[in-house]
């Protein structure tokens, strides 16, 4: 049985991935280069900022680091965010069956907070983990870790969504289990690094209160009821 879901934010919850990429590949112009797709997807997507700068951008020196923060915080800030299809769904019938929430992101928590805020969902999370919370990013298992953590229930007692292999690696590590949302090319990847199903989206997500069961992929996730005192 099951207890909480969490989630990650960017490519899960809000649609991120053309913004972030266009964010790197213009600092990788500046400096010369263009940025592969494999080295999007193995140091970009689902990482943190100094991972990417440190694989990626290894000429650009820690000591601009704050300076290439300004900049991702001043572009991320200008953009209007917009929730992945059904995402809004998914999370209102959760959040109804009284099934704790968390999210559980990479990036910065002035990141978190405006995408929360222009989503109106400020609300539906009981715990927010962000970059700052934990010392190392994914693949660690560490910020699915707290999260489980501060919501009081076991990572094996978790469900986590994860779009990025980095990101399934920490929560299968973590020992929860994994639904990853991702296009058909990269689903030999996400199942690869352990992810229980793949959906492209959570309109391919369904969720039935009455039996507290939650359909993804093929696969069922039942949950357990809800304990006294949750919210």
């Amino acid at each position: 049985m099951y207890e909480a879901v969490l989630f990650d934010m960017d490519g899960v919850v809000v649609d991120t991935e053309q913004s972030v990429t266009d964010f790197w590949q213009r600092l990788a112009g500046a400096e010369g280069y263009t940025l592969s797709g494999p080295e999007l997807e193995r140091h970009v997507f689902g990482h943190r900022a100094d991972h990417t700068l440190r694989k990626l951008f290894p000429q650009i020196p820690a000591s601009r680091y704050d300076e290439v923060y300004r900049s991702l915080r001043a572009d991320q800030e200008s953009l209007r965010y917009r929730a992945m299809p059904g995402a809004r769904r998914v999370l209102a019938e959760l959040g109804a069956a009284g099934v704790p929430l968390a999210l559980v992101t990479g990036a910065q928590d002035w990141k978190a907070a405006e995408v929360l805020a222009q989503l109106d969902l400020r609300e539906t999370f009981g715990v927010v983990i962000c970059a700052d919370d934990v010392s190392l990013g994914k693949p660690h298992p560490a910020c699915y870790e707290l999260a489980a953590e501060r919501l009081d229930v076991a990572t094996r007692s978790c469900l986590v969504f994860e779009d990025a292999v980095s990101g399934v690696s920490a929560a299968v590590s973590a020992g929860a289990a994994c639904v990853a949302l991702a296009v058909p090319q990269r689903a030999a990847q996400v199942l690869g690094a352990g992810a229980r199903t793949v959906v492209a989206d959570f309109d391919e997500v369904a969720f039935d209160a009455g039996r507290r069961a939650l359909r993804a992929g093929g696969e069922e996730f039942a949950f357990a009821r809800q304990r006294l005192g949750a919210h």
